[in-house]
């Protein structure tokens, strides 16, 4: 999953050691999601560093947040989806008719192959939640395109 030549990030004296182990312990699940829905090289590393910078400026607010993880994951979300619509085609169908967080599940798990356990981590919920979201993205989209829905 580590993929160095996507991160630049060269820390600045003084930035403290539990954002810098957060940055790091999600820098390469937040780039690979953000290249997936931007598709764009030079925007999916514009995205990703605009929304650390926006976390790093308000890392103590995000801290004391009932999910630190969660409300990062809704900052990176948030950024993206402004690019990904900047970006002519790049927005999916899960991403244009669900709401975030089932889209992003969908995509994490099925397009990107990540395990629940991880994209609950990573979106700050529990492994329920997550489960939930698929289920209802899966359903949504099946009435939507008029498919069956998925079982699994």
């Amino acid at each position: 999953m580590g993929n160095s030549n996507l991160r630049p990030h060269h820390p600045a004296p003084g930035e403290p050691l539990d954002y810098l182990a957060f940055r790091e312990l999600v820098h390469d699940a937040y780039t690979r999601y953000a290249h997936a829905r931007i598709a764009q090289l030079p925007l999916t590393r514009v995205a990703v560093s605009t929304t650390f910078v926006a976390i790093r400026r308000t890392w103590p607010r995000t801290l004391s947040s009932a999910s630190a993880p969660r409300t990062a994951w809704q900052l990176l979300s948030r950024t993206v989806t402004c690019y990904a619509d900047a970006t002519a085609g790049s927005a999916s169908l899960a991403h244009r008719v669900l709401d975030h967080a089932a889209a992003d599940t969908l995509l994490l798990h099925r397009r990107l192959g990540m395990p629940l356990r991880q994209i609950a981590d990573l979106m700050g919920m529990d492994t329920c939640e997550v489960r939930a979201l698929l289920a209802r993205a899966d359903r949504d989209l099946a009435r939507i395109t008029g498919e069956c829905p998925r079982t699994s």
